[in-house]
C-alpha cells in the first residue's frame, strides 16, 4: 500500500480526493492484510465509510502469497470498498475481473517463491564457502571484510580479548570442573562485558527494545559450552524453521576439540549430581546402570500407606529404578528389578569401608596403582610427545634443504613439488599422532588426579563424613554398578548387583530377592 509520488498524476487525471494514506514499509507481506497496522486501518475505514475506493499502486502491495491477496479484497469488498491498482488491469465487478485477479494474485506469490529459491540456493553456496550469512555472531569472532569468520584477539578489556574469554571459560569448566553458574559469578567479578553490552546491543521483550542487566548468566554459558562453532565446526541451516540441508563447514577454532568434548563431559556429570530440585539425596545417583537395557537407574520415591493417615506422616518409600520406567511410554517398559534405596547405598557403603577398613592397605593399593603403571605410562606419553616435536621442527629444515636444491638448480620445479608435497604430509601424520598424545596425556593426568583426590578422601575416613564427602569418596572409588535382572522358578524377580571398582576390586557383591 505503499506507492511512488508520480500516483498523484492518477489522482488529478481521474479528479480522486485523497482521504487518507496508509504506508506499510519494512513490513513483511506475507503476514495477513488484517494483522498488519496500516492494513488494519485500512479495513476499519473502510467499515466507517472514510474512503469508497483503496488505490494500490500493484496488487503484491496487498499480500505476498495468493491466499492473503485474496482475503484482503473479500475482506475489503465485504464492507463496500472497490480496490483499483494503478498498474494492473482488473476490475472485481464482474467474473472475468475476478478471474484476473486471481492469475495476478497467483503471479505475485510464483514471483515470491522464485526470488526466494534463489536466494535459498545462493545462501547455500555462500554457507559452502564457509561465509557468515547474518545471525549474532558468536563470542570471540568477528565476521572480515570477505564475510567470513575470524578469532577475535582485540582487547576488550585489560590485555584480554573476547576469543581469550571464551578459552577462559573452557578452562574453568574442562578443567576446573566450575559449574556455570560459579562461571557466570566469576566473569561477573572480573567486570567482563558480555556481547549485548560490549555491542551496545538491546534485546527485544514483548514489542519493545530494553538494555539488559550487563551480566552474564548461566544459561549463557551453557550455550557457549555446547556451541561447536569453538572447536571449529559450524552448521548452517541447524535453526531455520523449514526441512532444508543442513551444511557443516569448518569455521576458525578457538579450542581444542579435546577440551570442548571434555567440558561437554563436565556439564553432563554436572547435570547428574545438580539436587537443586531433589527432594531426597541419592549417594549412588548416575552410577548404577540397567543390565537389561543399558539406561542409568534414576532416584523415585512415594508415600505409602492409606487416606487415613496425613500425608506428611506416611512413611516414604524410596528406590532406585531403571530409566526407562518413567517414560515407558516411550522407550516401552524395562523388566528391571527396582532396588530399594536404603539397601543398595548400605551394602555399597560397607563393601567400601571394608575396602578402606585398613587405610595403610587401602593408600598402599592406590599408591602402587598410581606408581607402577600410570607414571611410567605419562613418562613414557612425555618422552613421545617431546619426541614427535622435534621431528616437527626438523621438517622445516628439510623444506628449506629442498629450496637450497632448488636455487642451486640442482632438482627441478616437480622434484620440489613432490618433495615439498611429501613432508607436509609426513608433518600432518606427525602432528596428528601429537594431538593423540596430547588427549592420551590429559586423560592420564585426569586419573591420577582422581587417585589423588581419592588418598586425600581416605585420610578422612576416621571422622564423621557428611553427604557430599561420602558421596565424593564413592565417585572417586567406584566406577560404576550393573543390576542384572532374572526371573527365578517361582516367577519372581532377582538382581545380581556388580560393582566396578577404580583400581581392580571388581566383584558380584550381592543378590536380591523379590521385595517389592
Amino acid at each position: 500500500m505503499s506507492y511512488p509520488i508520480p500516483s498523484h498524476r492518477l489522482y488529478n487525471l481521474h479528479q480522486l480526493e485523497i482521504a487518507e494514506f496508509y504506508r506499510d514499509d519494512g513490513v513483511s507481506g506475507t503476514i495477513p492484510f488484517e494483522e498488519r497496522e496500516a492494513g488494519s486501518k485500512a479495513l476499519e475505514d473502510a467499515k466507517n465509510k472514510v474512503y469508497e475506493l483503496l488505490l494500490i499502486y500493484k496488487l503484491d502491495r496487498l499480500g505476498r502469497s495468493t491466499r492473503v491477496i485474496l482475503n484482503a479484497v473479500h475482506d475489503l469488498e465485504k464492507i463496500g470498498a472497490k480496490i483499483k491498482s494503478m498498474t494492473e488491469p482488473f476490475d472485481t465487478s464482474d467474473s472475468s475481473g475476478r478471474f484476473l485477479l486471481t492469475v495476478l494474485a497467483g503471479v505475485a506469490d510464483l514471483e515470491r517463491s522464485n526470488i526466494l529459491d534463489r536466494m535459498w540456493h545462493g545462501a547455500n553456496r555462500a554457507a559452502k564457502l564457509g561465509k557468515w550469512l547474518g545471525g549474532i555472531v558468536p563470542y570471540g569472532y568477528f565476521v572480515n571484510d570477505d564475510g567470513f569468520l575470524e578469532i577475535n584477539d582485540a582487547p576488550i578489556i585489560g590485555n584480554m580479548s573476547e576469543s581469550d574469554i571464551i578459552r577462559l571459560i573452557f578452562r574453568l569448566i574442562a578443567d576446573e570442573n566450575y559449574s556455570t553458574i560459579k562461571v557466570a559469578k566469576h566473569l561477573n567479578d572480573l567486570g567482563i562485558p558480555p556481547s549485548y553490552v560490549k555491542d551496545n546491543r538491546s534485546i527485544t521483550r514483548g514489542k519493545r527494545k530494553q538494555k539488559t542487566s550487563g551480566r552474564w548468566h548461566p544459561t549463557r554459558i551453557g550455550n557457549i559450552i555446547k556451541n561447536t562453532t569453538y572447536k571449529g565446526v559450524h552448521n548452517y541451516g541447524k535453526r531455520s524453521n523449514k526441512d532444508r540441508e543442513i551444511i557443516t563447514r569448518e569455521v576458525p577454532a578457538i579450542i581444542t576439540k579435546e577440551q570442548w568434548e571434555k567440558a561437554q563431559q563436565v556439564l553432563k556429570d554436572n547435570f547428574i549430581e545438580s539436587n537443586r530440585n531433589a527432594r531426597r539425596q541419592y549417594l549412588l545417583k548416575g552410577l548404577i546402570f540397567c543390565g537389561t537395557c543399558g539406561r542409568r537407574y534414576t532416584g523415585l520415591a512415594y508415600s505409602s500407606g492409606t487416606k487415613k493417615h496425613p500425608a506428611d506422616k506416611r512413611p516414604i518409600k524410596a528406590y532406585y529404578v531403571c530409566g526407562s520406567k518413567p517414560n515407558s511410554a516411550v522407550f516401552g517398559k524395562c523388566p528391571s528389578k527396582n532396588i530399594p534405596q536404603a539397601w543398595i547405598e548400605k551394602l555399597i557403603w560397607d563393601q567400601i569401608l571394608k575396602f578402606i577398613s585398613n587405610p595403610g592397605e587401602a593408600l598402599d593399593i592406590i599408591a602402587a596403582s598410581k606408581n607402577q603403571h600410570h607414571l611410567d605410562k605419562e613418562k613414557n606419553l612425555l618422552s613421545e610427545k617431546e619426541l614427535i616435536q622435534n621431528n616437527l621442527a626438523s621438517k622445516d629444515y628439510e623444506k628449506q634443504d629442498i629450496l637450497d636444491l632448488f636455487r642451486k638448480k640442482i632438482i627441478s620445479y616437480d622434484d620440489v613439488a613432490s618433495q615439498i608435497g611429501k613432508i607436509e604430509k609426513e608433518r600432518e601424520e606427525l602432528e596428528n599422532l601429537l594431538n593423540d598424545i596430547e588427549f592420551a596425556l590429559k586423560s592420564e593426568i585426569s586419573y591420577l588426579h582422581s587417585v589423588e583426590n581419592a588418598e586425600r578422601l581416605l585420610t578422612k575416613i576416621k571422622n564423621e563424613l557428611t553427604f557430599e564427602e561420602r558421596r565424593e569418596i564413592i565417585k572417586s572409588l567406584l566406577k560404576k554398578i550393573v543390576v542384572k535382572t532374572t526371573i527365578n522358578n517361582r516367577g519372581k524377580k532377582e538382581a545380581e548387583v556388580q560393582a566396578e571398582f577404580f583400581f581392580g576390586q571388581n566383584a558380584i557383591i550381592d543378590n536380591l530377592m523379590d521385595t517389592d
